[in-house]
Parts: C-alpha cells; sequence; structure tokens
C-alpha cells in the first residue's frame, strides 16, 4: 500500500485566562481535528512551549498575571512559533501593538472555531513554505478525509470510533517512526502515563 503523505496533525497552544472561553474554544478546535493543549497563566504557557511545542500559539492578551503582549514579545523574540492574537479588544492602537511585537494575525473574540482554524492553516502555509491541506490521505486502499472524519478501506467506509480515527490518523502520519505509549497518550488521548 503506497500512502501519500498526511495531513500534518496542528498542534496548537491555547493561551487564555478566562477558564469557560477557553474550554469552549478547546472543544471547537478539538473537534476540528487539531490537538489543543491551553494554558491560562504566563508560567503554565512556557511550560507548555517546552514541553510540548506546538505548531502554532494563539494568544489572548487579556491575560491577567503579567501583559499578554509581553508574553507575546518573549515567544516571538525567543521562539519560531507564529502567534495569532484573540482578544476581545478591538482598539486599532492595540491591533497595530500585536502587528509591530509580531503576531501573524489578530482575531477579536468572539470568533468561531471554524474561523480561527481556517487561520491557523492560513498562517502556517505561509510559515516555511509548509502546507497543511484540508484533505486527507488518499491511496488506492486507504483514505482519510479530515474535514468529514470518515476511513474508506479499498472503497468500504470504515466503522471508527472518533478516538479510533483520531489514532490511525495520528499513526500513519507518523509512518516510519516509533510512538510509543506516552507519546499517544499525550497527542491522541491528551493525557499522561501516570493514571
Amino acid at each position: 500500500m503506497t500512502l501519500k503523505p498526511p495531513v500534518p496533525v496542528i498542534r496548537v497552544l491555547l493561551i487564555d485566562s478566562n477558564l469557560d472561553q477557553r474550554d469552549a474554544l478547546e472543544s471547537e478546535l478539538t473537534r476540528q481535528g487539531l490537538v489543543v493543549f491551553s494554558a491560562g497563566d504566563i508560567r503554565s504557557a512556557n511550560d507548555s512551549l517546552v514541553a510540548s511545542p506546538p505548531d502554532i500559539v494563539v494568544l489572548d492578551v487579556d491575560l491577567e498575571d503579567l501583559g499578554g503582549f509581553g508574553l507575546l514579545s518573549t515567544i516571538i523574540t525567543e521562539t519560531e512559533f507564529p502567534v495569532i492574537v484573540l482578544t476581545e479588544r478591538s482598539e486599532e492602537a492595540l491591533r497595530l501593538l500585536g502587528f509591530e511585537l509580531g503576531a501573524d494575525d489578530y482575531v477579536v473574540k468572539p470568533c468561531s472555531g471554524l474561523e480561527l482554524t481556517s487561520r491557523m492553516r492560513s498562517v502556517l502555509r505561509r510559515m516555511d513554505g509548509r502546507r497543511v491541506e484540508q484533505a486527507g490521505i488518499d491511496s488506492g486502499d486507504l483514505s482519510l478525509d479530515n474535514d468529514s472524519r470518515q476511513a474508506t478501506l479499498a472503497g468500504e467506509v470504515l466503522a471508527l470510533t472518533a478516538r479510533e480515527f483520531d489514532l490511525l490518523n495520528y499513526l500513519v502520519g507518523h509512518k516510519g517512526q516509533v510512538v510509543d505509549r506516552d507519546r499517544i497518550l499525550r497527542d491522541v488521548w491528551r493525557s499522561t502515563s501516570e493514571w
């Protein structure tokens, strides 16, 4: 069986001090097929940047423990992660500040998960020539459609749970690599081996 390169799983670090908004957005983005790590303050954001390097950062600059613009500046100067600023504040001066500090996009809440996912894909397409396709894996035998979250084998639809689809997509995406249990727990189950 020959496979085309799979759609890369987008790993997102979502930084927002508002727990309710963060949880709602995390759920929406996860339904879109993204792997989301979240942080509610600068310390946990910094820990996540090191422990689980994301493909992209979504940062609400209205953080309570320090100015979110300060964290934006730190992320831009110390890493190469693209950053989308997400905030309820729409003043032009703040948007300009975000862009001056290096934000790749500035989104005013409320924003749907679909729109935010599209914006992330757009930013990632421009980063290092990396392409993030919405189609899935397609070969003569196996096809994964990330939009409909459907897998087919030799033209037959496979009856997979959402988690089984995520696991299959993840394993095919890491074809030729040894993927240990802890990594699968972290990236697919979003858990740790300590349970």
